[in-house]
């Protein structure tokens, strides 16, 4: 299979990325994300797009549940600690975000205790290359399958609601029995 090399389907934003410590942020609508996910609200914005944030450092490298890229979308700040990928023409930003959620980075990434994924060593990774429809039918594919799993997620929720309220039923609330005795 070809396979494209991430420089070469999409841009690096990186050097627009600005760290604002704890202290001097300003609190407001817009999501401040870091390597993981968001980390806080902010009261400005420096990106406006449809966006893929990869890991830079402190990432989930290696890991089988959580994913070292995730996808956003629209107003935001950017922390230094995710690379920050827009695709180029002809790439499903969705294709993008899930060809490298669970990336092997065995090799890529640099660090004892705090695992980095420089700049240098992104640019290798490859993603598989396809054709927009081909990326699209993956993607809608993995969305189905996404949205299943939520579905059971929400059942095994209520289930446990239900088990919770038949316990009660039984064996009467545990709260109440405590302030008998």
């Amino acid at each position: 299979m070809n396979v494209l090399r991430l420089d070469d389907c999409c841009e690096i934003l990186d050097s627009m990325r600005v760290p604002i410590t704890a202290k001097d942020r300003k609190t407001g609508p817009y999501p401040y994300y870091g390597a993981n996910g968001i980390q806080d609200y902010v009261a400005d914005y420096i990106f406006d797009d449809e966006l893929v944030l990869l890991a830079e450092d402190g990432g989930n490298f290696g890991s089988k549940e959580k994913p070292i890229a995730y996808r956003v979308s629209g107003k935001c700040w950017v922390n230094n600690h995710a690379h920050v990928l827009k695709p180029k023409p002809g790439v499903d930003v969705d294709y993008l975000c899930y060809s490298l959620m669970f990336y092997n980075t065995d090799g890529l990434v640099t660090g004892a205790t705090r695992q980095k994924l420089t700049q240098i060593m992104m640019r290798k990774m490859q993603i598989p290359k396809r054709s927009i429809d081909e990326q699209r039918i993956i993607v809608n594919q993995l969305n189905k399958v996404l949205s299943i799993q939520k579905l059971y997620q929400k059942e095994l929720s209520l289930l446990d609601v239900i088990v919770k309220a038949r316990f009660v039923e039984m064996f009467g609330n545990p709260n109440e029995i405590n302030k008998i005795a």
